[in-house]
C-alpha cells in the first residue's frame, strides 16, 4: 500500500482517520508505504511505533521524507485492552461534565 497524503492542500485528511483504514485495511505482515513532509512522517512513526509496527525504513531529503513500514501480528492482552477503555471512558466523563 502506497499513500502519499499531500500535506501541501489546505483540507487535509484527518492523520488519525487514514491510519485507522490503513490498521483495518492492512493484512499482518503487509507493507505501508508514505512519502510526505517530515512533520507528517513523524507523526506517522509514533503512531504506527504504538501499534507496535515495524519500522523498516525512513528517509529525508528537502524536508520531504519516506518511511516503509510492516504491519505486525502484535494483539493487545485483555489487560491492556481493559486498561485502555477505563482510560477512555473517564476522558469521556470529563468531557460530558
Amino acid at each position: 500500500m502506497l499513500i502519499h497524503l499531500f500535506s501541501a492542500p489546505k483540507k487535509r485528511c484527518s492523520l488519525v482517520s487514514v491510519m485507522a483504514e490503513v490498521e483495518r485495511i492492512l493484512r499482518p505482515q503487509g507493507t505501508f508505504i508514505v512519502r510526505d513532509d517530515m512533520e507528517t512522517i513523524g507523526e506517522i512513526e509514533k503512531m504506527v511505533k504504538s501499534l507496535k509496527w515495524n519500522v523498516r525504513m525512513a528517509h529525508s531529503k528537502d524536508g520531504e521524507g519516506v518511511i516503509s513500514v510492516q504491519k505486525s501480528l502484535w494483539c493487545p492482552t485483555e489487560i491492556e485492552t481493559i486498561t485502555s477503555a477505563k482510560a477512555s471512558e473517564r476522558n469521556w466523563f470529563n468531557i460530558v461534565l
